[in-house]
C-alpha cells in the first residue's frame, strides 16, 4: 500500500480537509454550548444524613441566561428518612436535570447498657442488656464474641448494637451467674368449691414466688376434675423456675350442686336484715351487744384490713349472726382492676374467714354495691360480668334496698341516722350499716332503729339461704 503525503495532495484538496476540520470543531462546540447545563449547582451528587431535610433551591448557584425562580424541582421520589440512592429533578426551559441524592448515616447507635445476675445454663438474649436505643435506623443487638454462661462466677461481656447502615457501638457489661437450686413456692392453694356445670377459675387465689426468677412458670392440670358431676377432685399444681427447680402440688376440687340462694321475692312477713359492711372494727363488740341485749341477728359483710379484730368475727359467728364476704383489701382500683382480681380477692378474704369459723360463706356485698359506677374508669362492663359470674361459682350477692346514710361521712348526726334507716315499709328490709372504728354515731343510733321497727311488728334475721336478696341496677 502507497503512503499518500500531503505533498502529493493537491491545493484543492487541501483547502477541503481544512474546511472539513473546521466545521467538526465549530459543530463540537455549538453542541457544547447547547446542551451544556445552564443550571450551575452547588453540588450535583449530595449526601444527606438520614431524617435531616436538603434544600434543594439552596443547591442551584445561578441559571445562565436565566432566574433561579423558573426552575421547577421534583423531589417526589426522595424520601429523606429511608437510607438509599435518589434523585431530583431540575426542569428549565423545558429539560431535565438531575442532581444524585444518598441518604447515608454516619452516627453510631447510643444505648444504655445492663448489668445481669442469672442462673448457669441460662439462655441469654443480648437485647435483655440493653435499654434506651437511640438511632435513626433498625438496629440488631448482638454480643461481640460467643460467649459461655455454664459456670458460676462473674464475666464480662461485649454487647454490640449495629444499624442499617454498619454504625457499631459497644459497650462492656458484667454477667453474674448463680447455681440456683431452690424450688419455687406454691401460695394460696386453699379448697375450690364449684357449682356443678359452671366454670371454675383454677388460679384464683394462686401465686407463685421463687429466689431468683421473677417470673416462675405454673401449670395446672385439671384432666382428673369433672365439673359436671358431683365430687371431690384433685388439680395437681407444678410450678418450675428458669433453671428447672420444680414444686407440685395438689389442690382439693369440691364440685357441689348448683342451687339458688337466696330469692328476689319479698315475702308476706315483716323482716328486717341489719347488715354491716367494712368491718371487725374497735365498735363491732359494742354492735354485738346491742344485738344482743334487743335478741336481734344481723350479717356482717367483713374484710381483711383490719385483722385485729378478727376474733369478733368468730364471737359474732358464735352467737348466730350471719359472717358474709365483702372484700379483702378494700382497695376499688385492686378490686375491680379486672375479673381474675376481683375472684383473687374474695379467695383471700374467703380463706380468711373459712379459717375463723370453718367454712368459706358463700353470701357476698361488693364494694360499692352492684349498682357501683367507681368500677367503670379501672374496667368498663365489669359489674355486668361478676353480677353474673358470682351466680355461676355458686355465691349470692346482697345489695340493699334500706340505708342508714353512714357512709356519707363519719359522725352523721343520729337522729338523721335513725330517720333514714327507719324510712323504708317494705316487708323484707337489708339496711346498709357500716362498722368501723369512726361510725360511732351508728352504735348510738342502732338501739332506736330496732326499737323503731320492733314496734312495727318487724323481727330481724340474719341472712339466711332463703333470704330476700335485694338486687340494684347495673351501672356498669
Amino acid at each position: 500500500m502507497k503512503r499518500v503525503s500531503l505533498k502529493n495532495i493537491s491545493m484543492r484538496g487541501k483547502i477541503s480537509i481544512i474546511v472539513i476540520l473546521l466545521f467538526l470543531i465549530i459543530t463540537g462546540v455549538v453542541a457544547y454550548f447547547v446542551t451544556k447545563c445552564p443550571i450551575v449547582f452547588k453540588e450535583e451528587s449530595v449526601k444527606v444524613e438520614i431524617n435531616e431535610d436538603f434544600d434543594a433551591v439552596k443547591n442551584i448557584l445561578e441559571v445562565k441566561n436565566g432566574k433561579i425562580k423558573d426552575v421547577k424541582i421534583n423531589t417526589k421520589d426522595v424520601n429523606y428518612n429511608k437510607l438509599g440512592k435518589y434523585t431530583i429533578v431540575y426542569t428549565y426551559d423545558d429539560k431535565d436535570y438531575e442532581v444524585s441524592v444518598e441518604v447515608v448515616d454516619t452516627k453510631k447507635p447510643k444505648f444504655e447498657i445492663i448489668d445481669l445476675d442469672l442462673d448457669v445454663g441460662m439462655k441469654i438474649d443480648p437485647k435483655s442488656m440493653v435499654k434506651n436505643i437511640e438511632d435513626a435506623t433498625k438496629t440488631t443487638v448482638k454480643f461481640k464474641e460467643d460467649y459461655q454462661f455454664d459456670k458460676e462466677g462473674e464475666i464480662t461481656v461485649v454487647v454490640q448494637v449495629v444499624d442499617e447502615a454498619g454504625n457499631i457501638s459497644e459497650k462492656k457489661a458484667k454477667v453474674k451467674l448463680v447455681k440456683d437450686k431452690t424450688a419455687p413456692e406454691i401460695n394460696g392453694i386453699s379448697e375450690l368449691t364449684v357449682a356443678k356445670g359452671g366454670k371454675p377459675d383454677y388460679n384464683s387465689g394462686v401465686s407463685v414466688t421463687d429466689n431468683r426468677d421473677p417470673n416462675p412458670k405454673l401449670d395446672i392440670d385439671n384432666s382428673k376434675v369433672d365439673i359436671n358431676k358431683l365430687g371431690t377432685y384433685k388439680a395437681i399444681y407444678i410450678a418450675t423456675d428458669r433453671s428447672g427447680n420444680k414444686t407440685k402440688k395438689e389442690r382439693v376440687i369440691k364440685v357441689v350442686e348448683k342451687k339458688d340462694i337466696g330469692t328476689s321475692q319479698q315475702s308476706n312477713e315483716k323482716i328486717v336484715y341489719l347488715t354491716f359492711d367494712d368491718g371487725p372494727s374497735a365498735n363491732t363488740q359494742k354492735i354485738l351487744e346491742i344485738l344482743e341485749r334487743y335478741n336481734a341477728k344481723a350479717t356482717f359483710f367483713v374484710t381483711g384490713t383490719n385483722q385485729n379484730y378478727n376474733y369478733l368475727i368468730k364471737e359474732a359467728h358464735d352467737k348466730g349472726h350471719t359472717i358474709g364476704l365483702h372484700t379483702y383489701c378494700h382497695d376499688y382500683k385492686t378490686v375491680y382492676s379486672s375479673v381474675d382480681a376481683y375472684f383473687d380477692d374474695l379467695t383471700k378474704v374467703g380463706n380468711m374467714v373459712k379459717d375463723l369459723i370453718g367454712y368459706t360463706p358463700r353470701y357476698i356485698r361488693f364494694p360499692g354495691g352492684s349498682s357501683n359506677t367507681v368500677s367503670r374508669k379501672h374496667t368498663p362492663g365489669i359489674m355486668t360480668t361478676l353480677s353474673k359470674e358470682v351466680i355461676n361459682r355458686g355465691y349470692q350477692y346482697y345489695d340493699w334496698n334500706g340505708d342508714s346514710t353512714d357512709a356519707s361521712g363519719n359522725n352523721v348526726p343520729v337522729n338523721k341516722l335513725i330517720a333514714n334507716a327507719t324510712s323504708s315499709k317494705s316487708n323484707n328490709i337489708n339496711i346498709l350499716f357500716h362498722d368501723t372504728s369512726a361510725k360511732s354515731t351508728t352504735v348510738q343510733a342502732l338501739p332506736a332503729i330496732i326499737e323503731n321497727y320492733l314496734a312495727r311488728g318487724y323481727r330481724f334475721e340474719a341472712i339466711n339461704d332463703s333470704s330476700f336478696a335485694p338486687h340494684q341496677g347495673i351501672n356498669n
